[in-house]
């Protein structure tokens, strides 16, 4: 495959050959229309120095030629000048023809033609032919002139424009190969931090690059960035699993290990309690992932077709609850970044809401220009004070929050802090119980329509 670097330089080399082949074309025209125009002129001349000549005789009345008024290079023998002169029958011809003879165009009485013909001595004539009126009488009269040496000339022309336009499509194809490799040097630097960037060196592309590749420099780095936090999450999550798990299988490993022993009806209950406990542990996260789906990737994300399914799915996972859900999101409500982000924000939140809630879950979801506002509420146990500072801390574990809402606080937390976000823990304003979460997303000014 051609570089970028190969294809500009070939398309200005098409380019310029196109512009110099076209200026050559109409160099040569042009010159030659203003040499066919020049000698016209002089062939007009010569028309009017043989009208001049031509006589009437004073006993038949017919016209006749004055040869001692004609011009001298009408005797040279194959001097280019030639004419042909036709009235009453009669046709007088140029000396300077010898044995050469005109092609003969007649035509209406008062008109003239203009045109290139073959002549003797590899000559290429302009031949004038003119057709007029005098002392009654119809006179044809053809006169030519040598156009070899025009055309010698514009042949010449046409070289030497050939020689510099080649030599001026190999300067500019060299300046513009030097253009091209100096204008993409932020694109070859770009592409060695992908490089750098692939060896572990840097875990960014710098963003100091020229505006028209700029965006792509920083939509990559944010999939950079969303790509290291999903890691980041999926390894708190498998952190946590690992962690609420390693009490019941150290019980099961405990009274395993007494094989001798009978299992009392003691263990044999704790054994359940603990098997019971790893399934519901497994159950939580595989519906978590269920919940969340698979990721897609834009800009801006319409909340209300991404939370349609989520929350239809989460009607019959707690279809036993019987919960009653008030959804309003704002029409035309858009999240600004990754749908995946979304899903697993809402899917956290919706489920621990559905876990804790009694019977009533509000979800309100508005937009204006600066911001996306996200309130869910429910009819849950809700907490204190302490808890709610508890809930706002970073870095706090699902597993030490302790009584309440059991979130999955470290990766809520991780994409409010990824979208600088702010979120808000209190009491839910229908009663004395419940919780109320207030998530407010501001908009860049490149994420505003």
């Amino acid at each position: 495959m051609k570089t970028l670097k190969d294809r500009l330089t070939i398309n200005v080399l098409i380019v310029s050959v196109l512009f110099f082949v076209v200026l050559i074309g109409l160099n040569i025209h042009y010159f030659n229309r203003f040499g066919q125009d020049f000698v016209k002129t002089r062939l007009e001349h010569d028309i009017d120095s043989l009208l001049a000549a031509l006589e009437p005789d004073a006993a038949t009345g017919e016209l006749t030629l004055d040869e001692s008024r004609l011009n001298p290079i009408f005797l040279q023998p194959y001097s280019g000048h030639y004419f042909r002169i036709t009235t009453d029958g009669r046709t007088y011809l140029s000396q300077s023809q010898w044995d050469y003879q005109i092609p003969s165009h007649h035509h209406r009485l008062g008109t003239i033609d203009l045109h290139l013909i073959p002549g003797p001595e590899k000559q290429t004539l302009l031949l004038l032919e003119g057709s007029y009126r005098k002392e009654g009488k119809d006179v044809w009269i053809t006169v030519t002139e040598d156009y070899s040496p025009i055309l010698d000339n514009l042949k010449q022309l046409g070289l030497l424009i050939g020689i510099l336009g080649t030599v001026m499509i190999l300067v500019l194809g060299l300046l513009q190969r030097w253009m091209v490799v100096r204008g993409l040097a932020p694109l070859t630097e770009a592409q060695r931090d992908l490089q750098r960037l692939d060896q572990g060196d840097v875990a960014l592309l710098r963003e100091d690059v020229p505006a028209e590749i700029r965006p792509l420099v920083r939509e990559i780095n944010q999939l950079l960035i969303l790509a290291d936090n999903r890691i980041k999450r999926s390894s708190t999550a498998i952190g946590n699993l690992a962690h609420s798990l390693k009490t019941p299988l150290a019980f099961l490993e405990h009274v395993l290990g007494k094989a001798k022993a009978p299992v009392s009806a003691r263990d044999k209950e704790e054994l359940h309690q603990a098997l019971a406990d790893i399934q519901y542990q497994l159950n939580s996260e595989l519906r978590k992932a269920r919940i969340i789906g698979a990721p897609t990737r834009g800009k801006r994300i319409p909340v209300g077709e991404q939370l349609a399914p989520l929350i239809d799915m989460l009607r019959k996972v707690y279809a036993e609850k019987a919960l009653d859900f008030t959804v309003h999101i704002d029409e035309g409500a858009m999240f600004p970044g990754d749908s995946h982000d979304l899903m697993e924000l809402m899917g956290n939140l919706l489920d621990n809401a559905c876990k804790w809630a009694r019977k009533t879950i509000a979800l309100d979801i508005h937009q204006t220009d600066e911001r996306l506002t996200i309130e869910l509420c429910d009819d849950g146990p809700g907490g204190e004070g302490d808890v709610f500072d508890l809930l706002q801390k970073r870095g706090v574990r699902r597993d030490e929050s302790g009584e309440g809402h059991g979130l999955g606080l470290s990766i809520v937390r991780e994409i409010i802090d990824l979208y600088q976000a702010d979120i808000d823990f209190s009491r839910a304003a229908t009663g004395r119980d419940g919780l109320k979460i207030t998530i407010r997303f501001s908009f860049a000014p490149t994420d505003k329509k």
